[in-house]
């Protein structure tokens, strides 16, 4: 139903109440009783009506809206960066050029409202606001963090324009509003943050960390997790975010290792119903990968890690389940670069090594992470590293080393699809500086080669509307001069057809951060793409979801729906949409999806 009709019906079931409550409180055969329950019931709906009619005539513009077309020099920001106690959606944007920023806004009903803005400054810093043909008379964002009132704008019904103008640099914004509530405060707009369908299921506090890993360590069907710090240190929670155990690394070479992501995985070894973590162990002078009881930390397995004798480079240790016979996936991929000496290794549940392959190359030529996947569809996985592919027993089937001989140019994410709709498994990969490429997975033909910046981060999938066959996108990163104080990582998305034809970018430049992507059914059925703290809509823009950069998606509560992870400093926290059809069957149940899903998860 259309608003202005809500509001007319709205108006009319006052009315109704208020004389149908006169007459019945005069009627002498009314008992007291019933007297005072219908007075209750007319106070509740007149309530009701008018946070209905509140609601409807105060529009919220937060910061995010403005992203479009953000000016280089403008950031991104958060409330811990501001050091505040919240921003509206965590998200502000810090005002560094004085080119104007724009945003519309859809007025459900013409009238008087009354602006308002939160917004803070260096001092010297501030901004006007431009509603249509009319400016503030009120500077913002001077000083400390405040709410201020900005007079009284007339909008027409339909669409209004919003402008950021007349900026002096420095000054920070995080949300505006425009209401026919002369008095609106920061309180009655606080539980309006994040979209209707977005709900926080579950908030974990953690250690400061690179990288957590998801499984059932204790056996009662729910997900519990392993945080991991930079310096390799573990810490084993259950669902309920109780912590089980931790092993502390010793700061032998703590510095070296606090780089890249940390290597780890849970994964039921022994088939007892409860998950055993594999990650790294530093004792008595000694590298070791080490299976531990996944409730207690015991060790149960361990092997000498394939590693030259200490010391050495740290640079991309990671590990990753594979399936390499005839059984249920249960080996263990392990990938090691100590720059110059790169090995490949592959064990069985019990850390007996099937084999080992060495590459004498630079760090990071390899990438940064081992993908056991199964190109041939003959139910034993092959292994990916950077541009090399290995078959099931470490012997090489391709490599592009002659095209991509540079470290610098490596693969930093792959992702795996039946792209050109051939029958066969595609990769498509973000090669740094040397763009995106797109492999037949068992040839290591190129089917179709495209740039985009410094290409970090990839997806594949039906995203787009009105746009045939799949589609690739890919996170462009740029990077600033920390010198002259910009943020040092920025990104943006880069969209491509089937056939690797650019199609358009978004935002109009690139946020600041280091974003990932994640996809998966949302509402238990769609599949849906997120990046940054964005849902994805079909026209390739994004909507802000999250006050948190996501982390990883899968059916984390069990219940056949996906949900997000976001992950943030010491804060992880599982959002879920209000919409989601749950069929109460666990994902997670199938081996396949827990392996390539959930456990062999990587930023990249």
């Amino acid at each position: 139903m259309k608003t202005e009709e809500n509001l007319k019906r709205i108006h009319f079931s006052q009315d109704k109440l208020n004389v149908l409550g006169r007459s019945c409180l005069k009627d002498k055969n009314f008992s007291n009783v019933l007297k005072k329950m219908f007075l209750a019931a007319v106070i509740f709906f007149c309530t009701f009506f008018q946070a209905q009619q509140s609601a409807i005539s105060t529009l919220i513009i937060p910061a995010s809206d403005f992203l479009d077309e953000i000016p280089k020099g403008n950031y991104v920001t958060t409330a811990a960066e501001q050091k505040q106690d919240w921003l509206f959606n965590n998200t502000g944007i810090i005002l560094n050029s004085e080119t104007n920023i724009m945003t519309k806004i859809n007025a459900a009903e013409a009238g008087d409202y009354h602006l308002f803005v939160r917004s803070s400054g260096n001092g010297k810093s501030t901004f006007k606001v431009a509603v249509n043909d009319k400016v503030t008379n009120v500077f913002f964002g001077k000083n400390e963090l405040s709410w201020v009132g900005g007079g009284v704008f007339k909008l027409k019904k339909g669409i209004n324009d919003v402008k950021i103008t007349r900026i002096s640099k420095g000054a920070m914004f995080d949300v505006l509003a425009l209401s026919k509530n002369a008095s609106l405060t920061e309180k009655e707009i606080y539980s309006k943050q994040l979209p209707d369908d977005v709900k926080l299921l579950k908030e974990y506090k953690i250690p400061e960390c690179n990288a957590v890993k998801f499984g059932d360590v204790d056996g009662d069907g729910k997900t519990d997790f392993l945080v991991l710090e930079r310096d390799f240190s573990a810490h084993v929670f259950n669902h309920e975010g109780k912590e089980l155990w931790q092993w502390k690394a010793p700061e032998e070479y703590a510095k070296e290792r606090s780089e890249f992501e940390a290597p780890g995985v849970i994964w039921d070894f022994d088939k007892d119903g409860k998950s055993e973590i594999a990650h790294w162990r530093l004792m008595d002078g000694k590298e070791w990968l080490v299976i531990a009881d996944g409730e207690t930390g015991e060790i149960k397995n361990k092997t000498e890690w394939p590693t030259q004798p200490l010391p050495h480079v740290y640079n991309n240790f990671r590990l990753a389940m594979g399936k390499f016979s005839n059984a249920t996936p249960n080996e263990l991929a392990v990938f090691t670069d100590m720059g110059n000496n790169i090995n490949v290794n592959v064990y069985d549940s019990n850390l007996k090594q099937f084999w080992q392959h060495t590459e004498k190359r630079k760090k990071d030529n390899l990438g940064h992470y081992i993908y056991p996947v199964d190109f041939n569809k003959d139910g034993i996985d092959e292994v990916l590293v950077g541009s090399l592919l290995l078959d099931s027993k470490g012997k090489t089937i391709w490599n592009k080393f002659d095209l991509i001989p540079d470290n610098h140019d490596h693969a930093d994410s792959y992702k795996f699809a039946d792209i050109n709709e051939d029958g066969k498994l595609d990769i498509v990969t973000a090669n740094s500086e040397a763009g995106i490429f797109m492999y037949d997975g068992m040839t290591g033909k190129i089917i179709w080669q495209n740039v985009a910046e410094h290409s970090q981060q990839i997806q594949v999938g039906h995203f787009l509307k009105n746009n045939l066959g799949l589609q690739v996108v890919v996170g462009g990163r740029t990077y600033g001069n920390r010198q002259l104080g910009e943020p040092y990582l920025s990104s943006q998305l880069y969209w491509f057809n089937q056939s690797g034809d650019f199609l358009f970018k978004w935002p109009g430049n690139p946020i600041n951060g280091n974003p990932d992507f994640v996809k998966g059914a949302w509402n238990g059925k769609d599949e849906q793409l997120f990046w940054y703290k964005f849902k994805i809509e079909d026209n390739g823009k994004g909507k802000l979801y999250f006050p948190d950069p996501v982390f990883h998606m899968f059916d984390f509560m069990g219940k056949g729906a996906e949900e997000v992870i976001t992950l943030s400093g010491g804060s992880l926290k599982v959002w879920g949409s209000r919409k989601a059809v749950y069929t109460n069957k666990d994902r997670k149940k199938d081996l396949t999806y827990l392996k390539n899903t959930v456990v062999n998860h990587t930023h990249y």
